[in-house]
């Protein structure tokens, strides 16, 4: 797509608070799990979270290496001195990594940085399919998600889906006639249910990663029996993959 999703979210509240619905999600069960400490009475510096099971609850943040509570998982470790009763080697070798030379290249170079910012079309393009594909995963799954479920559930829902319909099949009844009604599209009369390989499905999540909600209608979901007859029943449009790759 010609745009990144940290573009679209500076543009749109609701597509921020879809970007970050995982982290606002895990910080009210973080904030869940403490008010349940503080009512048994167990929630103290010794006390890391855990659930009902008794089991040790951590979220991440987008931070690697950091939790979301890790104020609360500090604990107090006892002030023990240990003593060594050995004879200690007093012999020791330094190595210092030698110092790079200084080079200057008298080349005159010039950066060129090419940013993309995301239209209002765009972002308004993105929140519509997503919303599509919500109203797909609600259909095939019998849920009733809102604009407002996170990013994440959206996705592995769509990635289970995609899991469980990858036989090759034939297209689904009324599919002809769709295909024919948008035959003027570049890809339109190319879309079969023609299954969901190893390869492809790796590419799914690469798509869902990056927002390609375009790429992943098109491209994957119109290759199941299964996303077509869900989607002729929805009656949405014909969606087209705005990048054009034939996949």
């Amino acid at each position: 797509m010609p745009y990144l999703p940290s573009d679209a979210e500076k543009k749109s509240q609701l597509y921020s608070n879809m970007i970050n619905g995982d982290t606002l999600e895990y910080q009210n069960q973080i904030e869940d799990l403490k008010k349940k400490q503080q009512i048994s009475g167990s929630a103290d510096a010794n006390s890391p979270l855990r659930d009902e099971d008794g089991i040790l609850i951590s979220f991440e943040s987008e931070t690697p290496g950091i939790s979301l509570e890790e104020n609360y998982e500090e604990v107090r470790l006892e002030n023990k001195q240990f003593l060594f009763t050995g004879q200690v080697d007093n012999q020791f070798t330094y190595y210092f990594q030698p110092l790079e030379e200084e080079t200057t290249d008298t080349t005159d170079t010039t950066d060129t940085t090419t940013t993309t910012e995301a239209t209002a079309e765009e972002v308004d393009f993105t929140l519509t399919l997503r919303d599509y594909l919500i109203q797909f995963v609600n259909q095939y799954f019998a849920e009733e998600f809102t604009p407002e479920v996170s990013t994440d559930k959206l996705h592995n829902r769509l990635l289970q889906f995609f899991d469980e319909n990858r036989s090759k099949s034939k297209n689904a009844q009324g599919w002809k006639e769709f295909k024919d009604e948008n035959r003027n599209l570049a890809h339109a009369k190319k879309r079969k249910a023609s299954g969901i390989s190893g390869k492809r499905y790796k590419g799914i999540k690469k798509d869902l990663k990056n927002f390609m909600y375009d790429e992943i209608i098109e491209n994957h979901l119109y290759r199941t029996r299964e996303g077509q007859r869900i989607w002729l029943l929805l009656g949405f449009p014909y969606i087209e993959d705005k990048s054009k790759k034939d996949a």
